[in-house]
């Protein structure tokens, strides 16, 4: 029995050592009471598949699925509001418009804007528009 686990294990951990990782760097744009604010953004996903990838961004869980002319449909989960009274969720889409062509890291460029459905800024309107850099292997 203990084979089988350490088996198990080893074959989970060796798919996400093979997945595909991109890490992204930039700003994201959010509305609030007094007007556009900015902030930082860093995150980390890995590929599912082709047409699917989980991650972290914006301190929020995410995954994304292929969506319609290469876009990317994305579920947000912020689990620090999960704590509180409620839970913060958002749906979005995304685009990376340049992917580089060289070998090694694949460098790309992507916009998304997520917008709020549920939780403490779940107002008509809220959204945090993000512009990143991705250093994908």
């Amino acid at each position: 029995m203990k084979l089988v686990t350490k088996l198990t294990v080893v074959a989970t951990l060796a798919t996400f050592m093979f997945a595909g990782i991109n890490l992204t760097w930039g700003n994201a744009y959010s509305d609030s009471a007094t007007g556009l604010a900015a902030d930082d953004s860093w995150g980390v996903w890995l590929d599912v598949n082709d047409s699917s990838a989980f991650g972290w961004e914006n301190g929020q869980l995410m995954v994304g699925f292929a969506g319609p002319a290469g876009m990317t449909v994305r579920l947000g989960f912020d689990p620090t509001e999960a704590v509180a009274a409620s839970v913060q969720t958002s749906l979005g889409m995304s685009n990376t418009w340049w992917t580089s062509t060289g070998d090694g890291w694949g460098t790309n460029l992507s916009t998304a804007i997520d917008w709020n459905m549920t939780g403490t800024d779940a107002e008509t309107g809220a959204f945090t528009l993000t512009m990143a850099i991705g250093f994908g292997f």
